[in-house]
Formats: C-alpha cells, sequence, structure tokens
C-alpha cells in the first residue's frame, strides 16, 4: 500500500536507480521516444500524447524496469486524468478517414450550385445586350401615328424618356401624336444591370 501511495515520478526514479538506467538507456531498450520517456520521469505529463499511447509506454517501461505495469497506469491516472479533457484522451483522427458533413453545409453549397447554374443560363438575359426591333413609317399625313414594336420580356423601354410598358411576350403598340415637319422618335430599350440599346426613327409629317 506504500507504492501505492507514491507518485509515479517518485516509483520511477526509485525502479531507475535500482537498476542504474538512465532516460536515454531507458529510452533505447522500451524503443519509447527519449522525449516521452523525459517527460514521464520528470513529471511533465502536458508534453506526452493521448492516454493510450500513454499506457503503452509505461507498460513497455514496467517491463523493462521489473514492475508492476498496472502499478505504474494508476500512478499515472490518479496524478495526471484528473487534469485531462476528454478530448485528449482519444487517439488521433485518421486524416484520410471520411469525416462527416454537416447537414446546413450540404445545403448551402446546393444552394449555391443551383444559383450558379440558374446564372450560367440566364447570363445573357441579365448581362447580355437587349434587343429592340420597332416600326415606324417614314412619312404621315395624319398627326397621330401607331408605333409597334418588340423587346425581350422584363427589359424596360423607353421613347422620349416616356416609358412604355410591352405585354408578357414583349410587344407593344404606342400612339405617338407627330408635329408639321420631321420628328425623331428615340427609342432606348434597358436590361438589369444597365446595359442599354438605342433607336432612333424619324417620321415626316406633312398635314394634309
Amino acid at each position: 500500500m506504500e507504492e501505492e501511495r507514491k507518485t509515479i515520478v517518485e516509483v520511477l526514479e526509485e525502479l531507475m536507480e535500482a537498476k542504474r538506467i538512465g532516460i536515454k538507456e531507458l529510452a533505447e531498450i522500451t524503443d519509447v521516444p527519449e522525449r516521452y520517456v523525459e517527460a514521464i520521469v520528470v513529471g511533465k505529463f502536458e508534453q506526452l500524447p493521448a492516454g493510450p499511447y500513454v499506457r503503452g509506454y509505461l507498460f513497455k517501461i514496467a517491463h523493462a524496469l521489473g514492475a508492476d505495469p498496472n502499478l505504474l497506469w494508476r500512478s499515472y491516472g490518479r496524478f495526471v486524468e484528473a487534469t485531462v479533457t476528454p478530448k485528449d484522451d482519444r487517439l488521433p483522427s485518421n486524416r484520410f478517414a471520411l469525416k462527416r458533413v454537416s447537414t446546413r453545409r450540404v445545403v448551402i453549397a446546393a444552394a449555391l450550385l443551383a444559383i450558379l447554374v440558374f446564372l450560367g443560363f440566364r447570363l445573357d438575359d441579365i448581362l447580355g445586350r437587349p434587343s429592340l426591333n420597332v416600326y415606324v413609317p417614314e412619312t404621315s399625313q395624319t398627326d397621330v401615328i401607331a408605333v409597334t414594336g418588340d423587346v425581350s420580356p422584363g427589359d424596360t423601354l423607353t421613347l422620349n424618356n416616356e416609358v412604355v410598358y410591352p405585354n408578357e411576350e414583349g410587344k407593344f403598340e404606342k400612339q405617338v401624336r407627330l408635329e408639321p415637319g420631321l420628328n425623331s422618335l428615340e427609342f432606348r430599350v434597358k436590361r438589369f444591370l444597365g446595359r442599354e440599346t438605342k433607336v432612333v426613327k424619324q417620321v415626316f409629317y406633312r398635314p394634309e
């Protein structure tokens, strides 16, 4: 029972002195890295690896010194395990093992992929140059004419800075009042991110 109350440092000190074995020689005999043998002998337990490895080292050291391996392990556990967190006692993770991926990350990655695919198909609709087809007579004998044409659905169309609203298919018709002489009609169609197409048409109004 006397030995049970001794610290592992005291036990090892007595055993090594009795066997006249130093740290370096003990490391060579047990094939335990010298830095770990020294850490155990002098009590620098924070420098040791996880508990399962230390247990193996202690058993090798005990056999080399002719001591009870369970005695060394109990001495180590009694004075050290109380300060070791559970995660410190685990074996190092296998870096080649498959790691669990959180559901949240999978959902975020899938959403980002879906957005990229959508943008890939709609890139021209968002960044491309908008198209504009306009049908305007070159001359007129009436002061009001019908201007027709079509744009891509979703593009913004103006005629002489007045907004024109196409239908769902992008077709539009606008009644325009003319002044006698030459009239300029400026059409502008603008895409979502700012690209723009401009078309200018001229109509000569000659009253009857």
